[in-house]
């Protein structure tokens, strides 16, 4: 009988050695795949994943907005405003936030721009006027207890700093007026000095001032939302440009030796800056500290169905030996450590890499105009949209057997014409995983999610093998088609990191030195990378994300200022970093 077998195998060509291999892929296929949701994830993952608000504004039905973060540690929390919010957040974590939600005749919540300072046990707010404002505070903005104190003049954009005595207000949002600053007794809130002039836009010698998404606009900018941060005896003067719908908005800092100047350029600007990847925009918001770290709050440009169409994310940040204030915008929108972290102080992230962009991926069903591969082409201003809210799919191919060790899906709110907060709106939906694409096990059950909660981020206890990952509705009650701008996942493919990229050429423009051309040779194995640069070799702080492409043009460079560049490649198996550093004046 054995030889009977044998000669039957020979006779088709198929060895035993062959049928072992499919027996045992076999079995691999029929595996069922074992995944556990952390409880106490160690990391987070851009945007953050809150009850982003429907807007109110004419024009606004169904879109969401939060924007002009503010950060502030009180007591054993941490608190974050946004402007038109219905409200605000506090969590101990910085995994886990609760909304506190506040009327108007409690706060003016409904103001832009709200500013806070704590000081002797109180956590203090007011919000954007066109002139004085209510100044309020709380010893338990937890419970949504508020009263007033009294009105000063705090005009557009304010910002706060508390000072041997005094209360500094910085403030400005226009195409044409400076950051201004004024000066009060803490004490009885009474004005003792300003306006004093701080800064202003220069387009021609700041190329990210300049308007649009790659700055090539030549209207004025709009100068706003100062922020003010004490450091070493510094005091640094930070303010966002050129305007919230663009891609390029971004903050930089002005740097003075007393509170209200005289104040000088960092000419490593913009600080915080990121025009590419799946969220992009990073500015107007805040400086702030978890512990030893400091991180910042920054404002995300979608602006498709609106201008102010818009999310929140955080990056670390520090000041560099030399004083020098940097943001790590550097594949800003891939897991992170939560803020306050041990791991956060040693490293940025657990170094996952995208592991669904631009992979094969199918559909249970597709509005025309809004297809299947528009949920995993790495931009949150586009989406997948499905035909029903019903029994709707959407399944990824990563190509290869991988570790994966988070997941976050990224909702859109295509047919949604709500406004403000509201109760009975939520996403439930399951995840499987599979290592053949026909046998599926599931991994998340959140079936009985009742929460609005837009970018749920998904980290596990421990990595888990899959090729495949299939998205499956339960419920969407935001519309009648369930829609997901980007559905992510996040590991490690096993592959071969890419070579490192070469042929690194910097063209800069001669009648425009704020604008240079960076173009390289593909290197092998990549499937993207980050082109960084900055005034040093050891200050290469800006980067920019580059999908698709080896070559990209930069208008955002400040003129007289030298640069160094490099341009790394990735791949799901990691990053290599460039060799190769290329100087320009």
């Amino acid at each position: 009988m054995k030889y009977k077998h044998q000669h039957l195998l020979a006779m088709t060509g198929i060895s035993v050695t062959t049928v072992i291999v499919l027996l045992l892929t076999g079995c691999k296929s029929h595996q069922e795949i074992q995944a556990k949701v952390s409880l106490h994830p160690k990391t987070f993952c851009n945007p953050l994943n809150i009850n982003y608000r429907f807007m109110i504004i004419g024009g606004g039905d169904g879109i969401r907005e939060a924007a002009d973060p503010v950060v502030v540690q009180f007591k054993d929390m941490y608190l974050l405003f946004a402007s038109k919010s219905s409200g605000y957040w506090y969590s101990k974590d910085f995994a886990h936030w609760t909304h506190v939600f506040i009327s108007d005749d409690v706060l003016p919540i409904e103001d832009y721009a709200p500013a806070i300072f704590v000081h002797n046990g109180y956590v203090y707010y007011v919000g954007s006027t066109r002139g004085e404002a209510m100044l309020y505070r709380s010893s338990q903005p937890e419970k949504g207890l508020w009263q007033p104190v009294k009105r000063l003049f705090t005009y557009w954009d304010p910002a706060f700093l508390v000072e041997d005595g005094k209360l500094y207000v910085y403030y400005g949002s226009s195409p044409s007026d400076p950051i201004r600053a004024r000066v009060f007794d803490l004490n009885t809130l009474e004005q003792i000095a300003g306006p004093i002039d701080c800064l202003n836009s220069d387009q021609k010698q700041h190329g990210w001032e300049r308007p649009g998404e790659a700055n090539e606009l030549t209207r004025r900018p709009y100068i706003e939302g100062a922020w003010m941060t004490k450091h070493n005896g510094k005091y640094y003067l930070q303010y966002a440009g050129p305007g919230t719908e663009w891609k390029s908005y971004a903050d930089a800092v002005y740097v003075g030796d007393t509170p209200i100047g005289p104040f000088t350029y960092m000419p490593n600007s913009p600080t915080s800056y990121r025009p590419a990847g799946f969220m992009a925009g990073a500015g107007h918001g805040c400086l702030f500290q978890a512990g030893d770290q400091w991180w910042k709050a920054a404002t995300n440009s979608i602006s498709i169905r609106h201008m102010f169409e818009r999310r929140l994310s955080f990056y670390p940040s520090a000041f560099d030996r030399d004083g020098y204030l940097f943001t790590d915008t550097y594949l800003g929108d891939y897991p992170l450590y939560l803020p306050g972290s041990e791991a956060a102080a040693e490293n940025r992230g657990p170094q996952w890499m995208l592991l669904s962009g631009g992979k094969p991926v199918k559909a249970s069903s597709s509005l025309d105009k809004y297809p299947a591969t528009q949920a995993v082409d790495e931009e949150a201003r586009t989406a997948w949209v499905a035909a029903t809210n019903r029994n709707e799919w959407l399944q990824i191919d990563l190509e290869r057997e991988a570790d994966i060790h988070a997941i976050q899906i990224n909702y859109d709110e295509y047919g949604a014409n709500f406004k403000g907060m509201g109760i009975g709106r939520y996403q439930s939906y399951r995840l499987y995983a599979s290592h053949d694409g026909a046998h599926w096990s599931l991994i998340v059950d959140r079936s009985d999610k009742r929460t609005d909660l837009p970018h749920d981020y998904i980290e596990f206890e421990r990595p888990f093998r899959a090729r495949y990952i299939k998205w499956e509705n339960v419920a969407y009650t935001i519309s009648g088609q369930v829609s997901l701008r980007d559905l992510r996942v996040f590991g490690r493919s096993g592959e071969r990191k890419p070579a490192a990229a070469s042929g690194l050429t910097v063209q800069r423009d001669s009648s425009d030195p704020c604008k240079a051309t960076i173009s390289w040779q593909p290197a092998k194995g990549a499937e993207g990378y980050v082109v960084r640069y900055g005034i040093a070799k050891d200050k290469l702080y800006s980067s920019w994300q580059v999908i698709s492409g080896t070559r990209i043009e930069i208008g955002s460079l400040n003129a007289g200022v030298p640069y160094y560049f490099t341009v790394d490649a990735y791949n799901g198996g990691g990053v290599t970093p460039g060799k190769e550093i290329q100087h320009t004046n």
